[in-house]
C-alpha cells in the first residue's frame, strides 16, 4: 500500500510584508486621527479666545453712560492661523459722529489690551434726525 504524500506547502518568506502593511496602515491612521484632534483643539481655542475679545469689548460699551442703549454691536473674529490679526466689526447705528467716534475708540482701546493685533472694521451709521420747524 502506498501512503499518500502531503501536498508541498507554500513558501512563507513573504509573511512579514502583509503584516508590515497592516502597522503602516494603523500608524498612518492614527497620525490622521491626531492632526485631526490637533485641528479642532486649534479651532476650540481661537473660538474661545475671539468670545473673551468680543465680551471685553462689549463689556467697554456698556460702561460708558454716553453709548448706553445705542445700538452698537462687537463681533471678534480671531483666525486660525497665529500671526494674523483679529478682526472687530462694530456694526450698529449711533446718534452723531462724535458718539461714532468714542465709540471706535472704546473699541480699539479695549481690543489692544487684550490683544496687540486687533484690526477694527468699522460698520456704525449715524442716525439722521430730522429736525421739525
Amino acid at each position: 500500500m502506498t501512503m499518500p504524500q502531503a501536498a508541498p506547502q507554500a513558501a512563507t518568506s513573504g509573511g512579514a510584508a502583509p503584516t508590515l502593511t497592516v502597522f503602516l496602515l494603523l500608524f498612518g491612521l492614527l497620525v490622521i486621527v491626531g492632526i485631526g484632534v490637533k485641528l479642532y483643539d486649534l479651532k476650540r481655542k481661537r473660538e474661545a479666545e475671539a468670545v473673551h475679545l468680543q465680551a471685553q469689548v462689549s463689556d467697554a460699551l456698556l460702561r460708558d453712560a454716553t453709548l448706553f442703549g445705542l445700538a452698537v454691536t462687537p463681533t471678534a473674529h480671531v483666525p486660525w492661523w497665529s500671526g494674523t490679526p483679529a478682526r472687530i466689526e462694530v456694526t450698529g447705528r449711533v446718534p452723531s459722529a462724535d458718539a461714532r467716534e468714542r465709540a471706535l475708540r472704546i473699541v480699539e482701546q479695549e481690543a489692544r489690551s487684550v490683544r496687540s493685533d486687533v484690526e477694527i472694521v468699522d460698520r456704525l451709521e449715524v442716525e439722521s434726525v430730522a429736525r421739525v420747524a
